[in-house]
């Protein structure tokens, strides 16, 4: 848009010394509307008339010019009068437009509404005009009849916001009837007729035209093609003819089937699966000579692989006959090889392990059964060593290489040998930085790697540059350039650098303006946003900030843009456009568990547990966002026929406006049988605060209250225990935990550390009916050792402290009460262990001390677990192995935790139990599928029951009339589950 002057009475602008206006001086500067887009301060900066100083017509061009280059205006008039012995000069301006939140409704997907916005090209900050909303129009309309809307109806509305430009777009849509599909023409040369390409798309009569759909019909009947090798099958769609009267679409499609090709494979079995993985043509859907050359060279490198070292493939492509194209390669195998040794020397600067861990080459191990080896593989890594000593100032470094064939005289064994010759090392003699006016010399030295003494190379300037000119654009200085100079210092193999910086104008936030937040409250959002008029307009800062608006969870979509980028102003809007994500969300699930837990209350007979399945599926209520807060709701429920839970979370993050503290309100009912000695129902209410300290540390503060109570017609243990174990238990906890992860992968860690210490405090005085102390520690380290074997190891430790008396009220037979009391820590709240994520060499849950009758598990008061892990990988990329020993228990008292290997009776249970054994593991994108097979070598006997549960009651007082029989857990245990053990 061109400026426009025009002054009143001052026809002949501009004019001569001698008409009225020139050179007069200026009474007065003003502005209309007097509410102008650029603060005063800074516009008048601007304008190069000056009250007082005669009125000259280049200082009003110029003031035109400085102002139309900001970009916030579409027009600029001048008015001059005359005002006494002077002039008055006002500027008449009409501000320019920026597109605001860009929304299209009413349309039912698809297309999705993002799409619907996208397809409009307005893009938030960039200047608005009515040439650009009605090209959206047009593109809204092409992309609604490319899904069936071909009558709909669009009425844009548009809104300003004169304090900030914006103006609000959106695109109201009467979409009409979605169409559907019509009849189906192909033209071109198809071999097969319309019914059977509408059948084969899937364009059924009775189905709305969509995009999607009409792409994944075009999809079906190119892969229609392509299975019958016809690999240059051409299908599109070149007309799609709306029939208003029937409210279809008719389509005509272009097929060219081309020809078959063939493609066979002398003097090698490789499977139909490995040619479409190997040779290019079958991905790309073409036959040409560079294709082909590529599939040659990665068949020849499978071979390679497979330990046919000498392999070579060549091929033939003979010219297509009767609608056929013949691909022939010819692959010359070789002896079988196995590649046994890689040898590198010359190497000082580096050690060995560090240039090996770069690597492709591998020799045999259990990983790789021959090795991997090839010519091509020998180059790379010859080139790859090179690259290194590159990047670490040896600019001469030579690599050197050879294989040799029958080594040590053994018929296929290569071994390999890379020679390295270092050379000099050149370093930075000197670093100057030069044009730097903003920012301290200190502060970019800081930042650089290129500093006296260090090796020099292309790659460390290069990561130099990219380093500064990173920190100039999160500094506002969004136009910084640097040029680097480099020459031969005095010294031998030294080299004198100079970083000359441009650092251009900088770049300041004049407001920020969010919009979108309809149901989050502005204060939180304004927490969020760490650019602030007045600062630089830092890229990183911003970008931070959309990544804080991501991680409250409440956002499904956050753009960030300058308003104005292309105007010459210093300084700039930001904007948040926000799009809130849905409230709420459902979520439902099934599964299933197969482990040795069963035991029943019907028949005792097997205390250690039994082989059992149990289905499972679960319903979950998500409600985002409470009271605009990003606070969240949560309804989780599960059911089987081990247990029914039910939990309600209530969570608020950024407590009290802190990032760091997080509170937690939790209710919980679960009725479960897990432990196969009883099955408990418990009602919980928790409140947790989260501190996070630090990005791997983090403290919680807790209180929790439980009433769980204790079926009694489903405890499987002696009769006289029953009425002073099934009682209910009113438990009130004060805890504090302490977790601190620095493991590189939580997921599968391989090196890092895992701490956890949770200690606890139940007493009369909160509420609880037994008092007691609770401490539980676990320290897990990951060290690796070489590139493939990680050495894993877990300790936990556990002690449960009694302290005062537990009152408990009992029966007798004439129905008096009998109050007793006990130092007894209720059974739900007692450890127990064992199975796939403790000691492996027990079932789930069988660790630590039994019921003297029954012989089923009673938990303990103290709990000790080490574990050791030597993982490995066995196959490919994928499968690894492990080797472990896992040894622990749970004891009866902390107190009675010790070494001893040996159980001394049926009824010591407070001896160490050792178990090794190996796992496999499967890697997939949630973690890793493994298996485990446990050996234990000296499990637990104990004094079992055989009977019913009707028998055991009728043993009455005298439990030696009970009919029991010796047992002991299985010496073999085989866990299955997902993830790493710990």
């Amino acid at each position: 848009m061109a400026a426009v002057l025009w002054l009143a009475a001052w026809p002949a602008w501009p004019g001569a010394a001698t008409d009225g206006f020139q050179d007069l001086p200026v009474a007065q500067i003003s502005f209309s509307p007097p509410a102008q887009p650029i603060p005063e301060v800074r516009l008048r900066e601007l304008i190069a008339v000056r009250p007082g100083a005669p009125l000259d017509a280049e200082d009003v061009r110029k003031s035109i010019q400085q102002m139309f280059a900001t970009g916030r205006y579409n027009d600029i008039q001048v008015d001059a009068v005359r005002a006494g012995a002077g002039v008055r000069v006002t500027f008449i301006t009409t501000e320019r437009w920026f597109i605001g939140p860009v929304h299209v409704v009413n349309v039912p997907a698809p297309p999705s509404p993002s799409q619907l916005v996208a397809a409009t090209n307005l893009v938030l900050g960039e200047p608005f005009s009515d040439e650009r909303l009605q090209e959206a129009v047009r593109a809204l309309r092409r992309m609604l009849a490319e899904n069936g809307f071909h009558q709909a109806a669009i009425e844009p509305e548009t809104g300003g916001h004169s304090d900030t430009q914006q103006i609000d777009i959106t695109f109201n849509i009467r979409p009409g009837s979605r169409a559907r599909f019509g009849e189906i023409r192909l033209t071109g040369r198809p071999d097969l007729p319309p019914d059977q390409a509408r059948r084969i798309a899937g364009w059924s009569k009775e189905k709305h035209l969509t995009q999607p759909t009409v792409q994944r019909g075009l999809d079906r009947l190119r892969r229609h093609y392509q299975h019958s090798d016809r690999l240059e099958a051409a299908v599109r769609l070149t007309e799609q003819k709306f029939v208003p009267a029937a409210n279809r679409v008719d389509l005509v499609v272009a097929i060219e089937p081309g020809p078959r090709v063939e493609v066979d494979v002398s003097g090698a079995k490789v499977s139909r699966k490995q040619l479409r993985r190997y040779i290019p043509i079958y991905e790309e859907g073409a036959v040409d000579h560079d294709l082909l050359a590529e599939g040659a060279r990665n068949l020849r490198d499978f071979f390679q692989t497979d330990g046919y070292f000498e392999a070579k493939v060549d091929f033939d492509e003979h010219p297509e006959q009767n609608g056929q194209i013949v691909v022939e390669y010819q692959a010359t195998l070789g002896e079988h090889h196995q590649f046994v040794k890689l040898d590198i020397t010359g190497n000082s600067y580096f050690d060995e392990a560090t240039i090996r861990e770069r690597l492709l080459l591998q020799p045999k191990s259990l990983q790789s059964r021959r090795g991997r080896f090839s010519q091509s593989l020998l180059r790379s890594d010859a080139a790859t060593i090179e690259d290194l000593y590159h990047s670490n100032g040896f600019l001469q470094v030579k690599i050197s290489s050879k294989d040799e064939d029958d080594y040590l005289g053994k018929k296929g064994d290569v071994a390999a040998f890379l020679k390295i010759e270092e050379g000099p090392q050149t370093l930075v003699s000197k670093l100057t930085i030069a044009g730097n006016q903003a920012i301290p010399t200190a502060a970019l030295l800081g930042r650089v790697s290129s500093l006296q003494g260090q090796p020099f190379s292309d790659g460390n300037v290069a990561a130099d540059r990219d380093e500064i000119l990173s920190y100039y654009f999160s500094e506002g200085f969004e136009d910084a350039t640097l040029e680097v100079r480099s020459a031969p210092a005095a010294e031998p193999h030294r080299i004198d650098l100079e970083y000359t910086i441009q650092e251009g104008q900088r770049q300041f936030v004049n407001k920020v303006i969010y919009e979108g937040n309809q149901h989050t409250r502005d204060t939180l959002v304004e927490r969020q946003i760490q650019v602030y008029p007045g600062q630089p307009l830092s890229q990183t800062s911003m970008i931070d900030s959309q990544r804080r608006f991501y991680d409250l969870g409440v956002f499904s979509k956050v753009d960030l843009a300058v308003q104005n980028r292309d105007g010459e102003e210093q300084f700039r809007n930001v904007l948040f456009e926000l799009e809130e994500a849905r409230r709420w969300t459902i979520g439902f699930g099934a599964g299933a568990e197969i482990a040795r837990f069963g035991g029943g209350t019907a028949n005792l007979t097997a205390p250690a547990g039994a082989t059992g399945f149990s289905p499972r599926v679960s319903f979950q209520v998500n409600r985002l966002n409470m009271f605009g807060k990003a606070n969240t709701l949560t309804l989780q429920t599960r059911f089987s026929t081990l247990q029914k839970r039910g939990q309600v979370t209530y969570v608020a993050p950024t407590w009290h406006g802190k990032e760091r503290l997080t509170l937690t309100y939790s209710s919980l009912y679960d009725a479960s049988r897990y432990i196969n000695t009883f099955a408990a129902t418990r009602l919980e209410g928790a409140l947790q605060l989260q501190h996070k300290i630090s990005k791997p540390s983090s403290l919680y503060y807790r209180y929790t209250y439980r009433r769980v109570s204790v079926d009694s017609s489903t405890l499987n243990i002696n009769p006289l225990q029953i009425p002073l174990l099934s009682q209910p238990v009113r438990v009130g906890i004060l805890s504090a935990s302490f977790y601190q992860d620095r493991r590189d992968d939580p997921v599968d860690a391989k090196r890092g550390i895992y701490n956890a210490v949770d200690l606890g405090v139940a007493s009369y005085y909160i509420g609880s009916a037994a008092s007691f102390t609770r401490v539980l520690m676990q320290n897990s380290t990951y060290h690796p050792l070489g590139r493939k074997l990680v050495l894993a190891r877990n300790t936990q430790f556990g002690a449960l402290t009694p302290f005062g008396r537990r009152r408990s009220v009992q029966t007798t037979e004439d129905g008096q009460p009998v109050v007793t009391f006990t130092r007894e820590i209720p059974l739900p709240e007692r450890f127990f262990s064992g199975g796939f994520n403790s000691n492996r060499g027990f079932p789930i849950n069988q660790a630590g001390p039994r019921d003297p009758v029954t012989g089923f598990p009673l938990g303990g008061n103290g709990l000790f677990l080490n574990s050791l892990e030597a993982r490995f990988p066995l196959k490919g990329q994928n499968i690894g192995g492990v080797l472990f020993h896992d040894m622990g228990n749970v004891f009866s008292q902390p107190q009675n935790i010790n070494f001893h290997f040996h159980q001394r009776t049926a009824e010591d249970f407070d001896y160490m139990v050792h178990a090794v054994g190996v796992g496999i593991r499967y890697r997939t994108p949630i973690g890793p599928v493994r298996a485990d097979f446990a050996w234990s070598l000296n499990p637990p006997r104990f004094v079992g029951f055989q009977g019913s549960r009707d028998q055991l009651l009728a043993c009455g007082r005298n439990p030696q009339s009970c009919p029991a029989t010796p047992q002991r857990i299985s010496w073999f245990q085989f866990h299955f589950s997902l993830g790493q053990t710990f």
